[in-house]
């Protein structure tokens, strides 16, 4: 069965999981007085005698309902609840597939205020504002707010841990307000425990401005607001493993959090290629609930080399007012951490040079084997002060700003061996370096954001001034960086042909160099107009002195040591307009917008390189006129979808930098040499056509659809010219007068289908596509090559809530290169690769829990083929009353199967090779959780 019918068949079997029947019933809710539909009321399902709510929604724009899934033959409770009405309760009971409309309900407005406001339903609306009461949902004492999430309507946890409310994304999550503990999702929802719930709330974020331009454009938040006194918690992780192999883990993380603070420290250790990119990482990967198919900080049987790692770091957070809101937070934070890395990497390779001469008899190898050391430390601290609060006469603000710190060393040991086997170039070349090199490095950014003062009107007429409504933002970056490189190479070359040539060399390098950087951009808008300054400063010192060993005195090496000075400036100024061209709003029908955005500016471009080599001072000077247009169309149709369409156009301007026209050659590695450009590089015009869009359904199991098309075209653009001369290869970088472009495709396409109570099924697929042409000129011929991949993924996961889910991932490449300007098609290949994944997590009871993936790896070509199947396992036990003591046995590469095998597609060269990778080993861990909500 080939890749096209697999996709079918799950497509097929998804569809036709979703048709599986289930109960439904609906209904409609009506003023009893005015006759008109109640949108926004609450609806629930209660099973007689039990306080916990089983199902519940909310009525739409029309006043109807439609509840899924609830339990067949047994005794029900419907309650129909609104602000300001009576309550109505009804007794049913549903037969198995039972499809039951209740009709029409009217509903009386309520006599008792009293009782009306004390009235707490399951979910309701307040404002613009949808709030979930958590304490109506019963669940397992053990329960974390993913838990409770999966009860609630509207909202669904995909098997990738993405969530979404009704179709739309929600992709950062507050607590009380403000951030939890970094800003990964999965470290509120699967460590804070249920019962220290008051609500959650979900609401679109944007500014009051944004939502009166577009108010379907909706991007959405999720805030947990706790229960008094219940912001004062701990939890975290501790734990460690020994294995196979002398392999080992360990890991520790500890949280504390009271109302204006949160404290972390934590420390991760290992051998076994984890590599840890930040604490955020860490704590998503040992949380309370546990991680289950979706662990992104493991065993890495992908990596090259063996990774030994050690970090330790803490993160400090205050919220300066104690009382943070989602629209009004005033916080600091501090990061600090130390990493030390060794790896020990292998890697031998073979490469074949890809024209049509001969092919067969022109090729090269390369091994090498290296160990580096690598300690670092970074320090952060991070500054935000967002008002949000619409208030009249006040403009609404945004201040940020973050500061990054390092300062790092790293000793690399390296020794390879390449050896030529061209028709022109019979050598092989030996090298062995050691490598030191520190550096220190502070970078910044930040940003202003001033809205337009809130509009407001007396006896018809606006009473803003022009001033008034101007928006201001401003982002600001930079950095300011110094390093030192000190190392020793020794060569050996040998010319098989002609042994005069041979050449042993031994040389030391010392190289110090500052950089500093700074970019700003900054908008000023009006309704229909925005000028916009762009502007940028480079800066570049580089003092190298390079000594031979000759005999047993050091020479300076005067073609390598140098110093030099690089200064950069670029200054865009521009002008845009705004028009809306077509608008209409129905409130509880449709909207649509249709508005033109458009820009022209300009670019003063200017660089200068001062060296005492004289052929690096170089300066270059260009005046570009740049310009955009764009059309923007949204259209949505209340309570079924919403979409947007995009079609823009702009031109750009690339240029050369220096090392693309003025490389340094170092003759210690003779067999290969890039000359850079020989003849005067003009700018590269770039335009760029572009289309995208997406559609979306609003409804909780909603169909979610983007899309992108591009097509990129180059006028002068720049490419490789390769000479084989005699005993040197020999690159150039030229400019082609021929037209060279890229055409993009990319969609992605999401849906969850709901099987019945507690079961879903999420798909997810993505395809992207390129299809390009490249010039390059091999020998003084000129090829057109036509280079077109295809690649797409997908990923499908099917979930019993709390107990099982199964995820299959497949990875598809294509790759084809046509020499469209060669007679025959001796120069022309194709690859392919498919790497697929099956991961399955079933909880055997509430305390035992059992893992396992199988990944396969398949590359194919012209030259190999090679295939590998990785096989891990592992089981998992929890002790203690609250389930916080788990002890874990895993079992990686049971098929010891995993191979170090890769390949490179090339324009002119194709390479085929192997690294030393992890491999088969075995471990037992425990790990304690910690955790503590309320005093």
């Amino acid at each position: 069965m080939n890749i096209k019918s697999i996709f079918l068949v799950l497509i097929s079997l998804g569809l036709c999981l979703h048709a599986i029947s289930q109960t439904k019933i609906t209904g409609t809710l009506i003023d009893s007085t005015y006759n008109r539909v109640l949108e926004s009321a609450t609806v629930s399902v209660y099973e007689q005698g039990k306080k916990a709510v089983d199902k519940v929604t909310l009525t739409d724009r029309y006043g109807k309902f439609e509840i899924l899934g609830s339990a067949s033959g047994k005794p029900l409770i419907l309650e129909l609840s609104l602000l300001g009405y009576d309550k109505l309760r009804i007794d049913f009971q549903l037969t198995a597939n039972e499809k039951k409309d209740f009709g029409k309900f009217n509903m009386k407005q309520s006599v008792n205020e009293i009782e009306a406001i004390e009235m707490v339903p399951p979910v309701r609306m307040n404002g613009d504002t949808i709030e979930f009461n958590a304490d109506a949902f019963e669940l397992d004492s053990n329960a974390v707010v993913e838990d409770l999430l999966n009860k609630l309507p509207g909202i669904v946890v995909w098997g990738d841990g993405a969530v979404t409310y009704n179709g739309r994304p929600v992709p950062t999550i507050l607590v009380n307000g403000k951030p939890f503990f970094g800003a990964d999702m999965a470290i509120a929802l699967q460590n804070i425990d249920k019962k220290a719930v008051n609500k959650l709330q979900v609401y679109d974020k944007r500014s009051r401005e944004d939502k009166e331009n577009d108010p379907e454009g909706k991007k959405l938040e999720m805030n947990v607001v706790l229960k008094e006194g219940k912001e004062n918690m701990i939890f975290g992780n501790i734990g460690g493993g020994y294995g196979t192999d002398e392999r080992y883990q360990s890991s520790m993380n500890i949280n504390k959090s009271h109302t204006k603070a949160q404290t972390t420290v934590a420390y991760s250790g290992s051998n076994i290629n984890k590599d840890l990119a930040n604490i955020d990482q860490l704590l998503k990967n040992t949380t309370f609930k546990g991680i289950g198919i979706n662990a992104d900080f493991a065993p890495d049987f992908l990596r090259q080399g063996i990774l030994e790692q050690h970090v330790v770091g803490g993160r400090y957070q205050y919220d300066f007012k104690g009382s943070a809101t989602p629209n009004n937070q005033h916080i600091a934070t501090g990061n600090i951490t130390a990493r030390w890395n060794r790896n020990n990497n292998e890697n031998e390779s073979s490469t074949i040079l890809l024209n049509p001469e001969s092919a067969d008899r022109n090729s090269r190898s390369y091994s090498s084997t290296s160990e580096q050391d690598w300690r670092v430390q970074n320090g952060s601290f991070n500054y935000q002060h967002t008002d949000f609060t619409y208030n009249q006469g006040k403009r609404n603000s945004m201040y940020s700003g973050n500061v990054w710190m390092e300062n790092s060393k790293n000793d690399n040991r390296n020794s390879s061996l390449t050896t030529y086997n061209y028709l022109n170039n019979q050598s092989s070349n030996n090298l062995n370096n050691t490598d030191e090199t520190w550096r220190k490095g502070l970078n910044f950014n930040g940003s202003i954001q001033l809205e337009a003062k809130p509009n407001y009107m007396i006896n018809g007429k606006s009473q803003l001034s022009f001033m008034d409504h101007m928006r201001v933002h401003l982002q600001v970056d930079g950095n300011f960086n110094n390093e030192r490189a000190d190392s020793y190479k020794l060569g050996d070359y040998v010319n098989f042909t002609d042994s005069s040539l041979d050449k042993k060399s031994e040389r030391r390098y010392n190289n110090e160099q500052s950089n500093q950087y700074f970019n700003g951009n900054l908008l000023i808008r009006h309704k229909t107009f925005g000028i916009r300054n762009r502007i940028n400063f480079n800066t570049r010192e580089e003092n190298s002195l390079v000594n031979d060993l000759v005999g047993t005195t050091l020479l300076q090496n005067n073609s390598l040591s140098h110093d030099s000075r690089f200064r950069q400036t670029q200054y865009e100024p521009s002008l845009e307009f705004y028009k809306t061209l077509k608008n209409k709003y129905l409130n509880g029908r449709y909207y649509y917008n249709l508005n033109l955005e458009t820009s022209i500016g300009t670019r003063f471009f200017r660089n200068n390189n001062i060296s005492t080599l004289d052929y690096r001072n170089l300066a270059q000077r260009f005046n570009s006129v740049l310009g955009s247009l764009a059309l923007n169309y949204s259209y949505s149709k209340m309570g079924k979808f919403y979409s947007s369409h995009n079609l823009r156009y702009n031109y750009n301007e690339e240029y050369a930098n220096l090392q693309q026209l003025r490389p340094i050659y170092d003759d210690i590695s003779p067999g290969y040499r890039f000359y850079g450009a020989i003849n005067p590089i003009k700018a590269t015009g770039v335009h760029y056509i572009s289309y995208n869009g997406y559609y979306n359904q609003e409804r909780q199991h909603a169909l979610s659809l983007n899309y992108n098309i591009g097509y990129r075209l180059y006028k002068n653009g720049l490419t490789d010219s390769l000479v084989y001369a005699e005993n040197e290869q020999q690159n150039y970088t030229v400019q082609v007068p021929n037209d060279m472009y890229v055409l993009t495709f990319t969609t992605y396409l999401s849906k969850p289908f709901f099987i019945k109570k507690g079961q879903t099924l999420t798909l997810n697929m993505s395809v992207n596509a390129n299809w390009g042409n490249k010039y390059q000129f091999v020998d003084g011929h000129m090829q057109e090559m036509i280079n077109r991949r295809i690649g797409g993924n997908m990923s499908t996961y099917y979930t019993i809530l709390n107990k099982f889910q199964v995820g299959w991932k497949n990875d598809l490449n294509f790759y084809k290169r046509h020499d469209k300007l060669a007679t025959d098609a001796k120069n022309d290949y194709s690859s392919s690769t498919w790497n697929s994944g099956l991961a399955m997590a079933y909880q055997v009871t509430k305390r035992w829990t059992v893992n396992t993936s199988v990944d396969n790896r398949s590359n194919f070509s012209k030259f190999q083929d090679n295939h590998a199947v990785i096989w891990n396992a592992n089981t998992t036990y929890r002790m203690l009353k609250g389930n916080n003591l788990e002890l874990k046995f895993e079992a990686l590469d049971l098929l010891r199967q995993n191979k170090g095998f890769y390949f490179n597609d090339g324009v002119t060269e194709f390479t085929t090779g192997y690294r030393n990778i992890l491999t088969q080993y075995y471990m037992i861990s425990l790990s304690y959780m910690p955790r503590k909500f309320g005093k």
